[in-house]
């Protein structure tokens, strides 16, 4: 997933899932999806963050909590290994739930305060 290149599927190769318009369902509508990892891409309205944006909440947290730079790389490196930076298949509630995850495992903080941070 995370080293594919995503070479989307013809116009009439398409799939038809539920689409998400602001956060309601508007029904069905055909979405493309990658011929070489079948991955179907995200066509919701809440486009993805950057990687930037997650670790500059990082440095955020520095500020208030203990932070150390191996946590901060270990965090980085989860975060490539789960493909956040993904913007085919992944909308930003995705990353926003799997980030508060990501943190609150190796920085022991709850996750209220991590979604604080994110406001």
């Amino acid at each position: 997933m995370s080293g594919c290149e995503h070479k989307m599927s013809g116009s009439r190769e398409k799939v038809w899932l539920p689409y998400y318009f602001e956060g309601r369902e508007r029904g069905l509508k055909p979405h493309p999806y990658c011929v070489e990892c079948g991955l179907i891409k995200n066509l919701s309205s809440e486009k993805p963050r950057s990687i930037g944006y997650f670790m500059n909440i990082i440095a955020d947290l520095g500020n208030h909590y203990k932070v150390a730079k191996v946590q901060t790389r270990l965090i980085a490196l989860e975060m490539e290994k789960q493909a956040m930076d993904d913007k085919f298949g992944m909308d930003r509630m995705q990353q926003e739930d799997l980030f508060v995850e990501i943190v609150t495992r190796i920085l022991n903080i709850p996750a209220r305060v991590v979604s604080e941070y994110m406001d």
